[in-house]
């Protein structure tokens, strides 16, 4: 990819926030998801149903944080730890460390959590009680005026700094796992490389919804947010379906947990989706699938093929990894080989 186009591409991080249920009899998991619906007025796919998160601001980035850290007896080695990944790192992660911005495994954390304290009121952290903490699950406070402090650091990121200061925490970075990450496909006009994080709670925190950002939002099982999607009752965009369908593969949410801590240190392979417009519907190829092009930006639209769908799918012989869209809410996922950073394949919703 050229530096004139990765110019443009935002750096952002998401976080994937996951509780266990408060009721699981007879439930297909133990645990649910925490989703936000756009508002109509937001500037990127307004009305989706998405995970936490946003572009990463300068402040992220500050060395004031790596003071704040060392205030409450965080040496530098532990935060560190953050980045020892043996395996394949996209762009996102491999920004130069200077004097003026931090190692991105930490800042993306910490966008990560800014941004869900922004959304949703949630605000991930620890205090000295809880930093020795091993249970491998996040911790969140909630005993301090969170609609004012919210509303102040959604006006000014830099704030988010001094909330923690005031109330002598710092973010939990260290229960956030890598996940994954995507690029938007060269199509869109906004395009973003976003870090996605996974996060597991014992509990489920209550949520104060930024008005201006935030529509609604619900805690759900995975399944409940694909079926729902399938009867167009919401809109998942296609990370969103795709992370989700991957976590069938969990009924357990100790299960997902301990998963993503193990799998975080194998890296993350960037899913940068190319867009094929068939005559019956949309088909995004993903990175590995035989047919996916040499340069994924190499146009801005959309690669009109002239076939169906499914005989599109019969071209490829060998390796398969794709989403085929009919429409906003019908996506089949498909991928037939293993991939290299250790990810587990999304499963069908339909048939479960």
């Amino acid at each position: 990819m050229s530096k004139q186009v990765l110019a443009k591409i935002r750096p952002s991080s998401s976080l994937i926030l996951l509780a266990k249920d408060q009721a699981p009899k007879q439930k297909s998991f133990d645990y649910n998801a925490l989703l936000l619906t756009r508002t109509q007025k937001s500037s990127f796919m307004p009305e989706s149903s998405v995970f936490p998160g946003g572009v990463c601001d300068v402040t992220d980035n500050s060395p004031a944080w790596l003071e704040h850290f060392h205030r409450g007896k965080i040496d530098a080695a532990k935060l560190r730890d953050l980045g020892h990944v043996k395996g394949p790192r996209p762009e996102i992660f491999q920004a130069e460390e200077t004097d003026k911005k931090i190692d991105p495994n930490l800042s993306l954390r910490l966008t990560a959590i800014r941004e869900t304290f922004e959304e949703l009121g949630i605000l991930l952290c620890r205090d000295r009680k809880s930093l020795t903490s091993t249970s491998g699950y996040g911790k969140f406070y909630d005993q301090f005026d969170r609609a004012h402090w919210q509303h102040v650091v959604h006006n000014d990121a830099s704030q988010f700094l001094e909330l923690c200061k005031q109330l002598d925490v710092v973010p939990d970075v260290w229960s956030l796992h890598e996940w994954s990450a995507w690029r938007t496909p060269s199509t869109f006009k906004k395009r973003f490389e976003t870090a996605f994080f996974l996060t597991a709670l014992e509990e489920q925190p209550t949520v104060h919804i930024e008005p201006y950002e935030v529509k609604d939002c619900a805690w759900r099982s995975p399944l409940d947010y694909l079926k729902a999607c399938l009867r167009r009752e919401l809109w998942l965009p296609p990370p969103q379906f795709y992370e989700l369908s991957r976590f069938l593969n969990f009924s357990s949410l100790e299960g997902l947990r301990k998963f993503a801590e193990e799998r975080s240190a194998k890296g993350t392979d960037l899913i940068h989706p190319v867009m094929y417009k068939c005559t019956d519907g949309t088909v995004h190829l993903l990175p590995g699938d035989e047919l996916y092009p040499a340069d994924p930006d190499a146009t801005p639209d959309k690669i009109d093929i002239n076939l169906s769908v499914e005989d599109f799918r019969l071209l490829a012989k060998g390796k398969l990894h794709r989403s085929e869209h009919w429409n906003q809410y019908q996506s089949n996922l498909l991928i037939n080989f293993d991939r290299g950073d250790g990810q587990v394949h999304p499963l069908d919703p339909s048939k479960l």
